[in-house]
């Protein structure tokens, strides 16, 4: 198989070489033309910084894909970042300072071009969404908005959920890119890397394999034997320094450098927040309230960058944006917006931006949310909404929430450690998420409902738990998730929260946290951590992550109790068996609030 067989997938670029950085790092570039010949007048460009192949950004029909724009006239250039695939350099962390730097130098050769009209817009989804989000807080003249989608604002969220290590997609992620920055396939759990291809290919020994790995690995023009594409592959094994899983397996703070040096939060644009709100840079993101937590990323960049025009749509999609995953409509598996409708809204959105003389003019603030069960969408120029109110239920012994205080009881959960949410989650970003009726599952939780509701009601914002409690072990991680019960009993998963109970301090100082994270704001220092007393009573807050939901009348609200995810979340028990004593009622009841307001159109 050469290296353009997939060409009906993905497209060969018009035109691609080698670009010099200011240490000399060669990054290998592709510019795709629109009706792919030079323009013969200036035109905008739209900037993919990606890790996974410069050819993947060309995929007909895919949400991910540059088509679209070259159809609207953009010229197209997608860069391999330093130390991945085709693309010189170390790579001893992932969006290091050295690839941060390289966006104004790339961007600065892309308006210099004949072609260019000296105006860039940067886009990606995932990695390449974190590139394009980095970029607004560089000191780059001709970059005009950035539409990252489906981002990690900070990482530390995605990958130690409330300081709990998500090992699942981290370690399966990990050894997935270290394998194509080297040449080699490597499957995955969930996911192949090459899903056309099997393991065996190595382009560092044999630069004809570099010719069977496309689209990962695309020569430059200049490059048809593949010998510099396999140097840089080469140059990567000697150094020695391209970062592993392994780095980062312990550092379970988020102030914690790895084993390479480097703090992952560093790399996250949430530890960049200051040069955001300097930069100015309008931008649109995309997430999902079902990938991972894309959408609190997006919330918490809006609300900690004031003043920064901002565009936010908040969906119901998996990762990529293809399939829509509304578990109250579970049958309606179609984007919404649809594929073509997501581009025109990016489209529209750059055009906006590009007819202002001045970016700065563009002021537009606004985030625009799917309410699931509905299959509709609200906007708001704040976050929460206004005219939501949060609901304080008591957990009250046996199961349930009310709102006059009950008795004082104690309601014991002996954890099982084999509990789970699934593997198709919303924190396993490389498979389709579907968490279905959730009924079984919750026999191995602690559960508590709410009276069946009296009238339709809208759950939007972040729901908070207050619980009272003691363990058995000094190390506990407490899941809670929010369901919605039909009257026959189906249960369907809404949103969740978790945290590891030593990083249960909140923040004596929320104004100094590198952004505004909402409410119950935790550090994530390792010296703030504060561990549990086995026996003794502590009491831990826990944030879910944002979410909106029309809960109909008759349906119940749950609250769901886990002292483990086993498939995807690493636990601390040490082969310890752990008990969750939960205070119910009396003078110091455990409470859950939840963010309602009437329901309307």
């Amino acid at each position: 198989m050469d290296s353009y067989s997939q060409a009906s997938l993905y497209g060969k670029s018009d035109v691609s070489y080698y670009l010099a950085m200011r240490d000399g790092t060669r990054l290998a570039i592709s510019v795709y033309f629109p009706e792919h010949t030079v323009p013969r007048s200036p035109v905008p460009t739209i900037l993919v910084l990606t890790r996974y192949g410069r050819a993947t950004v060309s995929r007909e029909g895919d949400p991910r894909s540059i088509d679209p724009w070259l159809r609207a006239g953009y010229a197209c250039v997608a860069i391999d970042v330093r130390g991945t695939t085709s693309s010189f350099g170390a790579r001893v962390t992932e969006l290091g300072p050295d690839e941060q730097r390289d966006a104004e130098e790339i961007i600065a050769h892309v308006t210099a071009q004949a072609w260019s009209d000296g105006k860039v817009v940067a886009t990606g989804v995932s990695y390449t969404g974190n590139t394009a989000d980095m970029a607004t807080a560089r000191d780059a003249p001709g970059l005009i908005a950035s539409i990252p989608r489906a981002t990690d604002f900070d990482f530390w969220e995605a990958l130690w959920t409330g300081g709990c290590p998500n090992d699942s997609m981290f370690e399966d992620w990990a050894k997935g890119v270290y394998g194509i920055d080297f040449g080699r396939p490597h499957i995955v759990d969930g996911a192949i890397i090459y899903p056309w291809q099997h393991n065996g290919l190595d382009g560092c020994k044999n630069a004809k394999d570099c010719l069977s790995l496309f689209p990962t690995l695309q020569p430059v023009d200049d490059d048809l034997d593949c010998l510099m594409l396999q140097e840089a592959l080469r140059t990567r094994e000697e150094n020695g320094r391209h970062w592993t899983f392994e780095d980062y397996e312990n550092a379970l703070f988020r102030d914690d450098a790895g084993l390479n040096g480097h703090a992952i939060f560093d790399a996250c644009t949430g530890a960049h927040v200051t040069d955001v709100v300097m930069q100015k840079k309008p931008v649109q993101f995309w997430a999902s309230w079902m990938d991972s937590n894309t959408a609190d990323e997006a919330i918490n960049r809006f609300r900690s960058t004031p003043g920064v025009p901002t565009e936010i749509f908040l969906t119901a999609h998996d990762h990529r944006g293809g399939v829509r995953v509304d578990p109250l409509m579970a049958e309606n598996n179609d984007p919404l917006p649809s594929v073509e409708g997501q581009h025109a809204e990016q489209l529209r959105f750059a055009e906006e931006v590009r007819q202002i003389d001045n970016p700065e003019d563009y002021s537009v603030r606004i985030i625009h949310y799917y309410v699931l069960g509905t299959g509709t969408y609200k906007s708001t120029p704040q976050w929460p909404p206004e005219g939501v109110e949060n609901t304080a239920f008591l957990l009250s012994q046996g199961g349930s929430l009310v709102y006059a205080a009950p008795q004082a009881g104690i309601d014991t959960l002996k954890v099982d450690r084999q509990a789970s949410a699934g593997k198709k989650n919303r924190w396993y970003q490389l498979a389709t998420v579907e968490y279905g009726d959730r009924a079984i599952r919750d026999t191995k939780l602690l559960t508590y409902d709410t009276a069946p509701l009296e009238k339709d009601m809208e759950l939007v914002g972040w729901p908070v738990i207050t619980l009272h409690m003691r363990t058995r072990t000094n190390d506990p991680t407490i899941f809670v998730y929010l369901e919605d019960v039909t009257p026959d009993g189906r249960v369907s998963y809404l949103t969740e929260g978790v945290l590891r109970a030593l990083h249960r301090k909140l923040a004596a100082a929320p104004e100094k946290l590198p952004y505004d994270p909402g409410p119950s704001p935790h550090s994530f220092a390792r010296t703030d951590a504060l561990p549990v007393v086995p026996e003794q009573d502590f009491t831990v807050k826990v944030k879910l992550f944002a979410t909106a939901a029309l809960i109909r009348k008759g349906h119940r609200i749950r609250l769901a109790i886990s002292g483990a995810d086993a498939d995807t979340f690493r636990s601390f028990h040490r082969g310890l068996d752990e008990r969750f004593d939960i205070h119910c009622g009396g003078t110091n009841p455990s409470v859950f609030e939840v963010p309602l307001r009437v329901w309307q159109l």
